[in-house]
């Protein structure tokens, strides 16, 4: 096919006719800016012998282009006969007839007229830029959308498409099959019209093109390009200087967004934004649209990155399930003010029909806000609000939550009252070496969180924190490296049946450690805490106490005070120090080290009396009970050998170590701990890494005496590149002595040894008394890089059966492809049984009969309260485009599934949909009082728009291993 192709200068005609000069022959001709071809170029052409064009480039200086040289014009020539042409397949017929005028003037005018020419849609128009899987690719079709889409959109290789600037600055090239000029400034292309200006490109049937205005209209099969940018249309009109081109009947694609849709018009605006009437909006593939947003009046602004429709129906198999007078929608990651998704929700008998619209604000760049309505039928409405900022040294977030007067009566705690969060988050950085932070969150009540959830980013939710803490770190870049911390806390307990906690009011804290050189190191510890909790910290019982709570079947929580020691609040100062000395070699390392505890104590609200009846120690004095104080030393040898051999299974080879250990610790016996209070201490579960620690106590409450040598062996499989295949570890502590000290005020065997223990603390004693610990063992075996089975094993060579074991299975093939298996057993000693309303049952011992509470002689009825559970969940695709998911967890000791739900999901290229079936048991409820509840819950997820069910589904899915939202 012959055409004719332009070389133009923004600002300048559009096209340059292509016509016969006058007199001369017919012929094509050919003009074009090669690529490469630098702007300051042109081409300079003269006349041959035989009437053809003789062309080579030369140099221009930028600025507009000269007027092309015509040949003069003769009177004979004015009537000349029209002269048919074949050029290869299609006929070009011209007809040349100057004015009189033209005549007179010297001035020539040419007119030409082409037979009209019937074009088929080009397959862009159908097609959409979409291209099959194979065709895509080879580095896109791996990727999971391209899959579950089966192909992509892939923009085609076009001249200008890696242009950067702006379009107006570069020059235009122009091409059609055949074109007119008149000397008015107007000229016209026809057939296969391709122009391109920098990284834009127009197709279509016809172009009439205004030199004057800078202004083209575009006929038949219209087709615009840019950059990710795909605009086809019935006709357009495009100013070529500004950019700017409306376009009817039109169809529209963002490429990397996957997002398209259709308008009856488009106007693209000189900044790029495009406003469409009577619009659609969908991210699903142009062969097959299962949903869509339609609008009257769509914004799409790549300049923010946000879409506005008003008077907007989301249809789904074009029936209409959603409607809103005005939505704003995300194209890309960027944020701007408006609407965002609703999310609806259906069938929680505690919710009812639920409803939530959140509405974001861009305040500036730095600061913006989430303002977030929320409707439930049965609760009534909530707002919720989190305001965002970010200055050069300082970041946060302030939130809060209100609900007024809460209308569920039944099993509501809060019926008729108001309910309200509060939650504040602030980062500031006062120096590069000072800073501070704030993390404060207080409620309503202990039920809010459990009853709505919330948006809310928390520091903690059980018990809610509020805290203030400043370090300034010392030291530089010396050897001396220190912290001091200033932290004041407060725990809000959310528990309905636990203790409150001890709130820190406040605790300041010294931290160094310095590297004397040589091997020879020390370290050093302050710790000043004062401690508070509420008088009636002690959680009692649950109780029906009104008709009303008795009709509603509602429990409220008693509280009072405790008992003895457990009652105190007050200061506390811990000391530690202490000065090492390490050995290091390529085979081994030996570090001793010596140092000093002492913690101090400062009490208050304690009952002398109830303290010494506690005690079993009427001598205590005042000052003993009120300042209590503990210091002890410690002294340890640490030790270890590295050995390394090479290793071969077959074709695979290794590096094997072999890693002996050994450490001595000794700290001396300091009586009467049991006189200090627990603040923030707990006894830590032994494990295989608990041979190596200091102390088997978590905080400074308590000193754990010992004298005890720890041996222990660990053995790697080491891959060339590091990658540890298999690992596995052994060991166990040797006592000297028994250790004395415990965290339970009435456990020193000692002081109280007529104390009625309970089987719990029997079994403590026993453990501290004996000469071994338990032995522990660690196997981590990574059979692939992507299946792992470790196993822990604690045996109590003293007892001769097992205290712990877990197995574990995972096999992570990729992402939301998983295989879990957990198995977990430890050995607790019987617990009590309880009746419907949480009380203890109680039995006669003989007979075990249940008699009423306060029987004489009348025992808690009790069973087994060991800890055996299997959990089993698996992520496993089907196809494609069909994934499966469940979790089983069954509480071996009490026979009762803890956890079944099984799902389906049907991910397509642009929406999925989740089907889960759950029956569960909440775990912090009561053993005995709990009951199953079970649901079907559905989520259904337009890609590009958000779940129109909510995100339960979602929420549950987060606890299988494994499991990653793909969006």
């Amino acid at each position: 096919m012959a055409n004719t192709l332009f070389t133009l200068k923004n600002r300048l005609p559009l096209v340059i006719t292509t016509g016969l000069l006058a007199g001369q022959p017919i012929i094509p001709l050919y003009a074009a800016q090669p690529d490469g071809l630098p702007v300051n170029t042109q081409w300079n052409c003269s006349t041959s012998s035989d009437g053809g064009w003789l062309c080579d480039q030369g140099t221009r200086d930028i600025g507009p282009l000269k007027p092309a040289p015509r040949m003069p014009i003769t009177p004979s020539r004015q009537n000349r006969l029209a002269t048919s042409v074949t050029v290869e397949t299609e006929t070009v017929t011209a007809v040349e007839k100057l004015p009189e005028a033209a005549v007179a003037t010297g001035i020539a005018t040419t007119a030409a007229t082409v037979t009209a020419v019937t074009n088929e849609p080009p397959a862009v128009m159908k097609t959409l830029d979409w291209v099959s899987l194979t065709a895509l690719p080879i580095d896109r079709q791996s990727d999971r959308n391209a899959l579950l889409c089966e192909g992509g959109y892939l923009e085609p290789e076009r001249p200008g498409m890696d242009y950067i600037g702006d379009p107006a600055d570069a020059p235009i090239l122009a091409a059609a099959d055949a074109s007119t000029y008149q000397e008015e400034g107007f000229g016209t292309l026809k057939g296969n019209v391709v122009i391109n200006q920098g990284y834009r490109q127009i197709e279509s049937d016809v172009a009439k093109l205004n030199r004057n205005e800078n202004i083209a209209d575009f006929e038949g099969n219209v087709v615009i390009r840019e950059p990710n940018l795909l605009m086809t249309g019935d006709d357009a009109t495009v100013n070529m200087t500004s950019g700017r081109a409306e376009i009817t009947d039109a169809q529209y694609v963002f490429h990397q967004e996957r997002i398209r849709g259709q308008a009856s018009k488009i106007v693209r605006r000189e900044n790029g934004v495009i406003n469409m009437d009577d619009a659609s909006y969908t991210t699903c593939p142009p062969e097959g649209c299962v949903w869509e947003l339609k609008g009257q009046e769509v914004e799409l602004n790549p300049l923010t990155g946000f879409g506005t429709a008003k008077h907007a129906t989301v249809r789904v198999q074009d029936v209409p399930v959603f409607y809103t007078p005005y939505i704003y929608f995300p194209i890309d990651d960027r944020r701007q003010t408006g609407l965002l998704y609703p999310t609806i929700g259906f069938g929680d008998s505690d919710i009812g029909f639920d409803y939530t619209q959140p509405w974001y604000w861009n305040i500036a760049p730095n600061y913006d806000a989430t303002i977030t309505p929320r409707y439930m039928s049965k609760r009534g409405l909530m707002l919720e609000n989190e305001f965002r900022y970010l200055t050069e040294d300082a970041k946060g977030e302030i939130g809060g939550a209100f609900l007024s007067k809460d209308q569920l009566k039944d099993e509501n705690r809060n019926y008729d009252e108001d309910r309200w969060l509060l939650n504040w988050r602030h980062e500031q950085q006062l120096s590069t070496n000072w800073d501070y932070k704030i993390d404060f969150a207080n409620a309503s009540d202990k039920d809010i969180l459990s009853d709505f959830g919330t948006g809310l980013k928390l520091g903690s939710q059980s018990p809610l924190n509020q805290q203030i803490t400043s370090t300034y770190y010392g030291g530089g870049d010396s050897a001396h490296q220190w912290r001091l911390t200033a932290n004041f806390e407060k725990l809000k307990n959310m528990s309905i049946d636990s203790d409150d906690p001890y709130n820190r009011e406040p605790q300041l804290t010294l931290l160094g450690d310095w590297d004397m050189g040589a091997g020879f190191g020390f370290n050093y510890l302050v710790d000043y805490t004062e401690f508070d909790r509420d008088k009636d910290w002690n959680y009692k019982r649950k109780v029906k106490d009104t008709d009303f709570d008795k009709e509603y079947d509602i429990e409220r929580p008693v509280y009072g005070e405790g008992y003895g020691i457990n009652n105190a609040v007050g200061q506390r100062l811990y000391l530690q120090s202490g000065v090492k000395y390490r050995l290091d070699r390529t085979y081994g390392f030996v570090e001793p080290s010596v140092g000093f505890s002492h913690v101090g104590y400062d009490l208050n609200r304690l009952d002398l009396q109830e303290v010494r009846d506690q005690m079993g120690d009427q001598s205590l004095s005042k000052n003993d009970i009120d300042s209590p104080s503990t210091t002890a030393p410690f002294y340890a040898l640490d030790s270890g050998l590295f050995f390394e051999r090479d290793a071969a299974f077959g074709d695979m080879k290794f590096v094997q170590t072999l890693e002996p250990r050994a450490k001595y610790l000794y700290v001396p016996y300091r009586s009467q701990q049991s006189l200090n209070p627990s603040f923030d201490t707990s006894e830590m579960s032994f494990s295989y890494d608990s041979l190596w620690r200091n102390s088997r106590f978590s905080g400074y409450d308590r000193i754990g005496d010992t004298n005890q040598l720890a041996l222990g062996v660990t053995s790697r499989f080491l891959e060339d590149d590091g990658y540890e295949r298999f690992r596995f570890g052994i060991g166990q502590i040797f006592y000297f002595q028994k250790r004395k000290a415990y965290l339970d005020p009435t456990l020193n065997v000692e002081e109280n040894p007529d104390y009625n223990q309970s089987e719990a603390q029997r079994r403590l004693i026993e453990d501290n008394e004996a000469s071994t610990s338990p032995l522990a063992t660690q196997l981590v075996w990574n059979i692939r890089r992507d299946l792992n089975l470790r196993q822990d094993w604690m045996f109590n060579t003293n007892r001769g059966h097992i205290d712990e074991y877990a197995l574990g299975l995972h096999y992570l093939p990729k992402q939301n492809h998983a295989l879990n298996f957990r198995y977990r057993y430890r050995d607790q000693v019987d617990r009590t049984v309880k009746n419907d309303d949480g009380n203890n049952i109680w039995i006669d011992p003989t007979t075990g009969a249940v008699v009423p509470p306060g029987t004489p002689g009348a025992v808690a009825k009790t069973t087994s309260g060991n800890l055996e559970e299997v959990d089993a969940s698996f992520l496993m695709p089907l196809t494609t485009n069909w994934n499966t998911v469940g979790r089983w967890t069954y509480d071996i000791t009490n026979s009762r599934s803890m956890e079944r739900s099984f799902g389906v999901e049907r991910e397509s290229c642009c929406y999925k949909v989740q089907v889960l079936y759950r029956n569960w048991i909440d775990p912090y409820e009561d053993i005995d009082t709990a009951s199953s509840k079970h649901g079907v819950f559905v989520q259904f997820v337009l890609k590009g728009l958000g779940s129109l069910t909510g995100t339960k589904v979602e929420s549950f899915l987060q606890d299988i291993d494994g499991y990653r939202p793909e969006e």
